[in-house]
């Protein structure tokens, strides 16, 4: 019975639940054993990625390899943030961004490299981003939030999302053991 059909996943699932639908098939104890084997196993997989990998390879680009092969593909600013807030696991205050330009504009560099940005759009971008009273930051952390949602299952979202309280520190809850950083000048801001 190991025998593999090559047919859709959506004529596979149609079929099985026309099958399922007959109560004779679910009466079955073969049938019934091997459902019950099959919860279980997913049961064990969904626990397995609950510590999901975050690569950022040597061009900065980033991915969740178990989940998918495709970036995670966000502009600059939202991806300086995020990457800012991988290196702070301890969190940082909204309210004290400003004491991190230097290290922001550091990694927006290395984010933008090879368009090879001027200085002066750089600073003006981060200086609107920690701005007292200025919401851009919670619009920047909402678009990391989308970007992520696209790659990422829901319930795994907020684990890798920059979060915290209004006036509180935020950070992204991730162990930092999953965070592999690939890319050489990243490396050195995340031990300096």
């Amino acid at each position: 019975m190991n025998r593999k059909l090559n047919i859709s996943y959506y004529t596979a699932k149609k079929m099985l639940m026309e099958l399922l639908a007959n109560d004779k098939l679910l009466e079955d104890e073969d049938i019934k054993e091997m459902l019950k084997d099959m919860a279980l196993q997913k049961g064990k997989t969904d626990t397995c990625f609950k510590d999901t990998p975050i690569v950022i390879d040597t061009q900065c680009r980033l991915f969740f390899p178990i989940y998918s092969e495709k970036e995670v593909k966000m502009s600059y600013l939202p991806k300086t943030v995020y990457i800012f807030f991988l290196l702070h696991h301890t969190g940082v205050e909204f309210k004290n961004l400003d004491s991190y330009m230097k290290e922001l504009y550091q990694i927006y560099q290395i984010v933008s490299e090879e368009k090879n940005i001027e200085a002066g759009k750089i600073k003006r971008s981060l200086s609107n981003l920690v701005a007292p009273g200025n919401n851009r930051i919670y619009e920047i952390c909402s678009v990391v939030r989308r970007k992520l949602s696209e790659i990422l299952p829901t319930e795994l979202v907020a684990q890798y999302a920059i979060t915290g309280k209004w006036g509180g520190l935020h950070k992204i809850e991730v162990e930092r053991s999953l965070v592999d950083i690939r890319h050489k000048k990243l490396k050195q801001i995340a031990f300096e």
